[in-house]
């Protein structure tokens, strides 16, 4: 906590604003507060947390420190340490901090474990401000751990459901990289600081005290300081508390301010206050500064050398001059340019030599090797076996929470280490680089790994093969993977070289060349472990759905659900990579308790091995069969849970994809507004790398835009992306050739509809799975409709509606029966078309689908038109009554999301059905027939 800094001086309109904060009550709100070294971030900081304790607001406070950036959740752990303040939730700040501090053992990649963590620390925050508002102030936000900004950033973007204001200080410029996306997307306050006025700032010079023999300053000697420090608080308290010296000295100490930056005139002034110190004291000071924020007598005399007596004098004195200062019962620097000048300081020797004393003393009190090796990363040497072994260590616990630390200390480990015993080391340091992101610098030590061909060979292949397939470098893994087939001659080594390389084929939509590999891996794999049979008939099955050879996968897809479910878990563990293309093989042919049943196994095997590089996958899979049966709120948790842990893996290529999957239930409940931004980089972007992927996100997204209305962009969208062959679509390219068959019809070519239709109807009689018949029973009811073939409308729309009941799938079910709804009311069936809409609203409200629901009820309440104005679509009356409202064609368009010209069209329809040829004539029969 900040308690004990020197009090605030001024700063009246910016400390208003945060008190507004907190009379606000907002859920959750993010304070950004900037300003140069030294201006007040931190009096600012301890200035509003007593004004939240005035109020009986709780308020934490954590500090990030510039030499410990490799301590993980560094600030998040300091602010959390403020349980002894807070008696009454202390349990809950203990458990956060706990959570934060548990091991974990290491996956391949470690982003999962992060997200769940993370996720579980939000629910505990929301546990915490059940019963009042949360205040946390987070100092020097720039030197935070790469751990905390990821934890800061995961609560920006998943704001917890509670009253709190969080306020982060930081230098201007200066904001960690994870943060400035997040701050700048989200609803943040920005607070800027600036130079303290002249009148404030003497104010506080006049009230500060004097040191002994110095005389009170002079208002023009104020004046004067205050020219020479730009307005910045701590350059006026350096300068004040300096011995006596005239203007002409000033210059001298601090140099010229217009050739140098304000931060390095305090730098120099800060180093001149510290000259001064007698040498045990000043030995104190940088063994201070070595310790960091543990000041404590017994850790400075170890660092230091000096006898506990010698050190405890020191630091009061150091106390005494404002160099320390006391932050409740503990001392820190006055300020981090002071503990940064006194490490300076020192000579890199005698600092190196000074961590391993910290180091060593730390071991004497029973410290973690997490503890320990914040200090040993800057002690080791060249041969030092031991530190390097501290360094494995402690790497190896922070691996899954915090992979950049993890690879600072694997690197610092490996420098020291003798190239022959390098191999495994490096081999960790490329898992860590690729967790924590930095896949170009991974991949950079796997390929030398590959090239030696030591023991670590087929590790590093396999991850350099998942390495390359993130970054979308399909043809680097499919390179890799033909030279290690090369190499390899024997049986048992080849069936899984052969079964990763049809995961790319796949990937790349080469259905007859994923066909292929499977099958030889299948042929070959008697010696192999038993995962790679399961894996090489799941690849095989999926692709010959997607190449419409349907008998056979569905074969092929029975023996793989066996397979897999003969496995143990730990068998499974080793090939759990085709647990979601399994799962993916039934939900298209609509064994979605198969399929849900499997996912929910994967993910499990995952967390209790630490296979996390397939858990996106699994989750994105899972929302997809999730949104089709209607389990919104569960699909869209699926795809956040993808999207976030694809986001931590550094996944873009599944970020889109994860994308892409929300839409869709999204769409259902909240709306447009909310799901075609996910869907408009797909739309306008250049697609996904991954053909396979491709393929399902251009089904997703045709079935976005046609649901939104804009069926003129879905058309486009589906002949820019979409072929005439079916094979590569699978059981979908009956569901997408009638999508298109309607788009055509919407936009009036009735001729390109018919050939669309029929190509959806080959599909089908090719043995497709039977809820897709309901989509092609949908175009032709679209179809007959268009063509003022009524009867034939009606059947096939019933036949739709009857399918989808059959499949239990209640969002397709409700969207048919609006389709029955349009074509009764097109027939003048005014009840039927009431009792259908009313059954879809029904449906849609039971499953979360209040988007649909509402447009439904809207419809509903539209089809008591009678008369010729009964014969008008839905779409139509929705178009009247918009016109009616005075829109034009264009905000009509707007509004619906209709291209003018499909406006007008409609329009045209409109005036043909009710006998009117102008706009004014459809106000008025619209008006009397309301």
């Amino acid at each position: 906590m900040f308690e004990s800094r020197r009090p605030l001086v001024g700063r009246t309109a910016e400390l208003a604003h945060l008190s507004g904060l907190l009379d606000a009550r907002r859920q959750w709100v993010f304070v950004l507060l900037t300003g140069e070294p030294g201006i007040g971030k931190t009096r600012m900081l301890g200035a509003f947390a007593d004004l939240a304790r005035e109020r009986g607001i709780m308020a934490i406070a954590g500090r990030a420190t510039e030499f410990e950036r490799s301590a993980p959740y560094g600030i998040v752990q300091d602010a959390l340490a403020d349980a002894h303040q807070h008696p009454d939730l202390a349990g809950h700040l203990d458990g956060l901090r706990a959570l934060l501090s548990r091991e974990s053992g290491t996956g391949d990649l470690a982003g999962l474990d992060r997200h769940r963590r993370f996720r579980e620390m939000r629910q505990g925050v929301e546990r915490m401000g059940e019963s009042s508002t949360l205040v946390v102030l987070m100092d020097d936000v720039q030197w935070a751990d790469d751990a905390s900004v990821e934890v800061i950033d995961y609560h920006i973007r998943h704001p917890p459901n509670t009253s709190a204001v969080i306020v982060l200080a930081c230098r201007t410029g200066e904001l960690p990289r994870g943060l400035v996306r997040s701050l700048t997307s989200a609803n943040v306050v920005n607070l800027s600081l600036g130079p303290l006025p002249a009148a404030e700032a003497d104010t506080m010079l006049a009230g500060q005290p004097s040191r002994p023999g110095k005389r009170q300053l002079s208002r023009p000697g104020r004046r004067r300081l205050y020219e020479r420090s730009g307005g910045n608080p701590l350059f006026l308290e350096i300068l004040a508390t300096l011995p006596d010296i005239q203007a002409a000295d000033l210059a001298e100490v601090t140099g010229a301010l217009t050739e140098v930056t304000r931060t390095d005139a305090l730098d120099r002034l800060i180093v001149a206050e510290l000259a001064g110190l007698d040498p045990d004291r000043q030995l104190v000071a940088q063994a201070a500064a070595v310790a960091g924020d543990d000041v404590d007598v017994a850790f400075v005399a170890a660092v230091s050398g000096l006898d506990p007596r010698t050190v405890e004098s020191a630091l009061d004195e150091l106390v005494r001059r404002r160099v320390l200062g006391t932050a409740g019962r503990a001392l820190v620097f006055r300020h981090p340019l002071v503990r940064a000048a006194a490490y300076q300081l020192a000579g890199p020797s005698w600092r190196r030599a000074a961590h391993r004393r910290a180091a060593e003393h730390l071991l004497s009190r029973g410290a973690s090797d997490v503890r320990r090796a914040v200090h040993m990363e800057h002690a080791i040497g060249v041969g030092d076996a031991d530190g390097a072994a501290l360094l494995v260590s402690a790497a190896g616990a922070v691996s899954v929470n915090a992979p950049a630390t993890a690879a600072r200390w694997f690197r610092a480990a490996l420098e020291a280490s003798p190239a022959d015993a390098t191999p495994e080391l490096r081999m960790s340091l490329a898992a860590a680089l690729a967790v924590s992101g930095r896949l170009e610098e991974a991949r950079g030590l796997l390929d030398e790994l590959v090239r030696e061909g030591d023991g670590s060979r087929d590790r590093a292949v396999g991850l350099l093969s998942a390495m390359q397939r993130s970054l979308g470098r399909l043809e680097e893994a499919r390179a890799l993977l033909t030279g290690e087939l090369a190499r390899v001659d024997d049986s048992a080594g080849r069936p899984p070289l052969l079964v990763e390389l049809a995961a790319i084929d796949l990937l790349q939509g080469q259905w007859d060349s994923a066909a292929d590999n499977a099958a030889q891996a299948l042929d070959q794999s008697n010696q192999a472990r038993s995962g790679t049979s399961a894996s090489a008939v799941t690849l095989l099955a999926v692709a010959e759905l997607y190449r419409c050879h349907f008998p056979d996968g569905y074969r092929l897809l029975a023996r793989a659900k066996t397979l897999m479910d003969a496995l143990t878990d730990r068998e499974l563990c080793d090939d759990l990579g085709f647990v979601a293309p399994l799962a993916w093989g039934e939900f298209i042919v609509d064994h979605h308790d198969d399929a849900l049943r499997h996912l929910a196994r994967g993910l499990q095997v995952a967390r209790d091995h630490g296979r996390d590089n397939v858990v996106p996958l699994l989750h994105a899979a899972r929302a997809m069969v999730r949104s089709a049966l209607g389990e919104i709120e569960a699909a869209l948790a699926d795809a956040e849970e993808a999207e976030e842990i694809a986001r931590h893996l550094g996944s873009a290529e599944m970020l889109a994809f994860a994308h892409v999957v929300k839409s869709r239930p999204l769409l259902w409940q909240a709306g447009p507004e909310a799901a075609v931004p996910l869907v408009e980089e797909v739309l306008h972007g250049p697609g996904m790398r991954s053909a396979w992927w491709r393929t399902i996100a251009d089904d997703v997204v045709s079935e976005v835009l046609m649901a939104v209305g804009r069926t003129e962009d879905c058309r486009w969208f589906l002949a820019a992306r979409v072929g005439g062959d079916p094979s590569g679509l699978g059981p979908g390219a009956a569901s997408v050739f009638a999508r298109r068959a309607r788009a055509e019809a919407a936009c009036g070519d009735l001729t390109a509809a018919g050939q669309w239709y029929e190509r959806a109807v080959a599909v089908v009689a090719s043995g497709a799975p039977p809820a897709r018949s309901a989509d092609v029973e949908a175009a032709r009811a679209a179809l007959a409709m268009a063509a003022d073939r009524p009867h034939e409308a009606d059947a096939s729309a019933r036949a739709a509606v009857a399918c989808l009941v059959t499949a239990r799938l209640p969002v397709g079910e409700g969207f048919a029966r609006m389709l029955l709804a349009e074509v009764s009311a097109d027939a003048g069936d005014v009840r039927t078309a009431q009792e259908q809409l009313g059954q879809a609203k029904a449906l849609f409200t039971r499953v979360g689908a209040p988007w649909p629901a509402a447009q439904a009820g809207r419809r509903q309440r539209g089809a008591a038109a009678h008369g010729a104005g009964g014969r008008l679509s839905e779409r139509e009356r929705e178009i009247v009554e918009l016109v009616g409202e005075g829109l034009t064609n264009r905000q009509i368009g707007e509004r619906l999301y209709l291209s003018p010209r499909t406006v007008e069209t409609h329009l045209a329809r409109v005036f043909r059905k009710l006998g009117v040829n102008t706009r004014a004539a459809l106000v008025r029969r619209s008006a009397g027939q309301a």
